[in-house]
């Protein structure tokens, strides 16, 4: 059967799932499913494969292809008029991070971001592979009680580096600036073809005129870097105080600028179908262009595919939504097309 998704835990694999739903991002840290399925009491090697706390390790796998590497999270059991079911979530591996803090050193010093996020993943069993990397960061301090992961983040997105997860489970260190570049997989058009919606929403609050970045208060900040955003015609200022740990102070005001613009415009799009036009599984880390004119996306652009969902509704089947950021926006440098203009 095509597109068929199967589950392997405990040595068994499971299939025949009524609902489905997997989501993986590259600018989330952790992957993520959801299956459902009937539930027989009486057959053991259901019981002994979805045990509740159990984190029992497993593969999500769509066809041949292996899409999730991680562990049970939660077990959600319902029985109606004696209709039994089941619902297996869970993460990639690196889901570990998102929940728990640091136990261990809080400073680190001198290192490199790969360097500084083995440390700190070792003791959850996570392997780390650094596709791109920091230079020596001087000072790295995480607070006590901290999640691993909001700590990584909070080193790794100032520097337009991504973490997120690897097909076989490995937290990974990746480039923004390097989806710029990716070509298209497909032409999506309002109302043609797979298409079967599309929605944007243009949020205001989160862009400003300018941008300022000051490293002193006493008396006069020092100003260290300031850009302006030409599509802001009001006074909308935006004052950011940089410290001295910061990654490259003065692209501050130009990271919050493109962060900013990213911010205030989420794009969605809804298709039928888990499979591109060329046949291929559709993926995050794709790129696509998209025209919509009844979202008020006038121009041809394109977009990366930065978060994707494989489900399958009541109604439309197995449908895919993919969530589209602008390329450029990821590597802190304003759009080349403004497709509502």
């Amino acid at each position: 059967m095509p597109d068929e998704v199967r589950l392997r835990v405990g040595g068994r694999e499971f299939t025949g799932w009524t609902g489905v739903s997997i989501s993986m991002a590259i600018d989330q840290v952790a992957d993520a499913f959801s299956l459902s399925l009937p539930y027989d009491p009486a057959r053991p090697e259901l019981r002994a494969a979805f045990k509740p706390f159990g984190y029992q390790p497993v593969q999500v796998y769509l066809d041949e292809d292996l899409l999730i590497t991680g562990r049970v999270d939660k077990v959600e059991a319902k029985s109606d008029a004696g209709d039994r079911s089941l619902t297996v979530q869970g993460r990639s591996l690196p889901g570990a991070l998102v929940d728990c803090g640091i136990e261990g050193p809080l400073e680190f010093s001198g290192l490199a971001l790969s360097t500084i996020t083995r440390q700190v993943c070792r003791s959850f069993g996570v392997q780390v592979r650094a596709d791109n990397d920091t230079a020596p960061i001087e000072v790295a301090r995480a607070e006590y009680g901290q999640a691993a992961a909001e700590f990584l983040m909070s080193l790794a997105s100032p520097r337009n580096l991504f973490l997120n997860s690897s097909h076989d489970g490995k937290l990974v260190i990746s480039w923004a600036r390097a989806l710029a570049s990716l070509p298209p997989v497909a032409a999506l058009v309002e109302g043609q073809g797979q298409v079967l919606n599309v929605s944007a929403d243009f949020d205001g609050t989160t862009r400003f005129s300018k941008y300022k970045a000051a490293s002193q208060y006493a008396g006069a900040p020092d100003i260290i870097g300031q850009v302006a955003d030409p599509a802001i015609a009001v006074y909308r200022p935006r004052l950011l105080a940089v410290s001295d740990t910061d990654a490259d102070p003065g692209r501050t005001a130009a990271r919050a600028r493109a962060a900013a613009i990213a911010g205030s415009l989420s794009v969605s799009v809804t298709l039928a179908g888990w499979r591109r036009p060329d046949g291929g599984h559709w993926e995050e880390r794709q790129a696509v262009t998209l025209l919509a004119p009844g979202i008020l996306l006038v121009i041809e652009a394109k977009y990366i595919i930065a978060g994707l969902t494989l489900r399958i509704d009541e109604n439309e089947g197995k449908v895919a939504e993919l969530r589209l950021v602008l390329p450029e926006l990821y590597a802190g440098e304003l759009p080349k097309v403004t497709p509502w203009a």
